[in-house]
């Protein structure tokens, strides 16, 4: 697979699960991607969150996007940076109305945007299950 097919996958498969850790315990959720592309794999957060206060902490994360129909995968590892950006922040806002309400309560300072560093990604289906890893440098 290809740069460009993994980040297809990824903007069709936009919902993944993002594993952190908290001192020594693991820690999984469903996140959304906000934007994978060519400069990188964006999702937000707010400081209300434990995620932000894991990912400050520890930045290392694998991220875990899964295609039902076609049974299979792609996990991407990096670490995470934290984005000043409000323009993002802003777009983020308005592409994400739920998000309206506690930005008029809290500000824009309570949106966070990560970009994950240096991403790696493995494919993965049955098939290859037992290949040899191929990581694809995002």
């Amino acid at each position: 697979m290809t740069k460009q097919e993994i980040i297809e996958f990824i903007n069709k498969n936009p919902a993944f699960s993002l594993a952190t850790t908290e001192g020594s315990l693991p820690h999984v959720r469903i996140m959304m991607i906000y934007r994978a592309d060519e400069n990188g794999l964006i999702f937000a957060t707010t400081t209300l969150k434990d995620l932000h206060k894991q990912l400050q902490a520890n930045p290392a994360v694998e991220l875990c996007f899964f295609n039902q129909k076609e049974f299979s995968q792609v996990r991407v590892e990096g670490t995470v940076e934290l984005l000043d950006d409000m323009e993002l922040k802003k777009q983020i806002v308005e592409d994400l109305p739920f998000l309206k309400p506690l930005v008029e309560n809290k500000g824009y300072d309570v949106i966070l945007c990560y970009r994950i560093k240096d991403p790696k990604a493995l494919f993965w289906t049955m098939e290859k299950n037992f290949e040899p890893k191929e990581y694809i440098q995002l």
